[in-house]
Formats: structure tokens, sequence, C-alpha cells
């Protein structure tokens, strides 16, 4: 699971924990490189990438960069939703 923390989130949480393994990777900094890859990505409709977002730096030059993908509801077989976000009860009555 991946969830954005802003600084005053991340440093109560670091405030919380003991010294290990968890705050050490909590306190990494993030590479410098990373808006200069987020923003070599070509976006689309279906495609997009957060200049913040967290890149893997690969053994040669480059990195795999964290995207978010469109699917609908349809490619993912699941029924589709009305505005509310409630699923559409077609012949259930309800």
């Amino acid at each position: 699971m991946w969830i954005r923390l802003e600084k005053d989130e991340l440093d109560q949480i670091l405030k919380s924990i003991p010294e290990g393994p968890l705050a050490e990777k909590l306190r990494k900094p993030v590479d410098p490189d990373t808006a200069a890859f987020a923003a070599a990505v070509q976006i689309s409709d279906d495609l997009e990438v957060d200049l913040d977002t967290i890149i893997s730096r690969g053994g040669d030059d480059g990195a795999f960069v964290m995207s978010w993908t469109w699917v609908s509801s349809e490619q993912a077989g699941l029924r589709p939703s009305n505005d509310d976000g409630e699923e559409l009860h077609k012949d259930l009555g309800l």
C-alpha cells in the first residue's frame, strides 16, 4: 500500500515510533531526480504521474516511475456505478 504523507504527518509518525529500519526508511530523503523522471513519462488521458511520485532507480541508467493508470469498471469486470458511487442494481428492484 502506498500513502502520501505531508511533512507534518511524517514528523508526527516519526515521533511516535522507535528508532529502527522503519524510521530509517521514513527519513530517507527523496531522490533529487524524482521530478525529472516523473516529467519524462509520456502521460495521456489514461496515464498520470505525480511530480512527487516514487521512483526506483534501476541497475542501469534509469528508473521505474510510479504512475496512475485509469481502468474503467467495465474493464475490471465490475458493474457500473451511478454518480453517487453506488452500484446500479439492474433488475434487482433496489
